[in-house]
């Protein structure tokens, strides 16, 4: 039988999500949910997201593909209720609150909730946890250049910007610093760069407004920049993002060590889905050991990746 799933949100994220669901044999994507009047190229099924009661016990498994500071806080939970959930969560800062919440609620109506799938948080985590658990320091991690959707679309959000987008930037000297273990705490380690299309008399406020969002630009170096909508359309065009981890550390001999994952990707919204969409299986195998409960890709066993026929193949294939 196959898996139904359900996509809450059809921005870039839900467009990709739709485009990696349809290519799997064995996902039947049944329906997409948005508050805003949308037509899939791929005649999805459309439905308002205030209708998801109706497919209860018609989906398996909801994809989550709005946005950390607008969306997820409130629809996870909402959906929840009646579903296992996958999503992208993303505000670092609020991951263990989110975590200890959904805990509760899906241990309580037998459900599960995999969050912050996507590559950081998602992918990374992985990545420094083994990290640390290695070298027992603080893994460094580094993101861009790139657009970042979760920042872009919190400037979009804002009252009077007609459109917006946003580059994260590393600064080369913090770069520089975590390969020679150097712990400079006052250099700032990125700097937002935003685009932005609003009325002029606006400008002022606006700028303001972004540079005190907490969580996404407070405390960092922003720069805004106002420029006509033809730009942003332009640069919106620019899917990449890339990012880094860094560890050194010495051996029991004091030998130097040095540890590197490195990710680029042309389409941050197509590798976010990839990511997301391989987390079905986790759902699913969770699901067969009757196991509920809130969830993050750290507690994931590798292994739950994949199906659970496949798992005598891991150790020939693999390792």
């Amino acid at each position: 039988m196959k898996t139904r799933i359900g996509i809450v949100g059809y921005g870039n994220l839900g467009k990709a999500v739709e485009q990696t669901v349809l290519s799997n044999p064995k996902l039947r994507l049944v329906a997409i949910f948005s508050r805003r009047l949308v037509k899939s190229k791929f005649n999805t099924k459309i439905e308002q997201y205030d209708n998801f009661l109706d497919y209860k016990n018609k989906i398996d498994i909801m994809i989550l593909c709005g946005s950390s500071k607008n969306d997820l806080e409130l629809q996870t939970p909402e959906l929840l209720e009646f579903f296992d959930v996958i999503n992208s969560f993303d505000t670092h800062s609020k991951i263990l609150s989110e975590y200890k919440k959904l805990d509760k609620l899906a241990n309580l109506k037998k459900h599960r909730a995999l969050i912050c799938t996507g590559w950081d948080p998602g992918l990374f985590s992985v990545i420094r946890t083994m990290f640390l658990a290695i070298g027992k320091n603080n893994p460094v991690t580094f993101w861009g250049k790139g657009v970042s959707m979760g920042h872009s679309d919190a400037i979009r959000k804002l009252p009077f910007v007609d459109d917006g987008v946003q580059f994260t930037i590393p600064i080369q000297n913090a770069m520089l610093n975590a390969k020679n273990q150097i712990d400079d705490k006052a250099l700032p380690k990125h700097e937002r760069v935003c685009f932005v299309c609003a009325d002029g008399k606006y400008h002022k406020s606006i700028e303001s407004k972004i540079k005190s969002i907490p969580n996404y630009f407070k405390g960092q170096p922003v720069k805004v920049n106002f420029v006509s909508a033809e730009k942003v359309i332009k640069l919106k065009q620019n899917m990449s993002h890339r990012g880094v981890v860094f560890e050194t550390f010495k051996s029991v001999n004091g030998f130097k060590c040095n540890f590197e994952f490195k990710l680029s990707t042309k389409s941050n919204p197509e590798l976010t889905a990839s990511i997301m969409c391989t987390y079905i299986n986790a759902i699913l195998n969770l699901k067969n050991l009757k196991l509920c409960g809130c969830f993050t890709p750290i507690d994931i066993p590798a292994s739950f990746l994949f199906e659970k026929t496949k798992y005598p193949f891991l150790l020939k294939t693999i390792c």
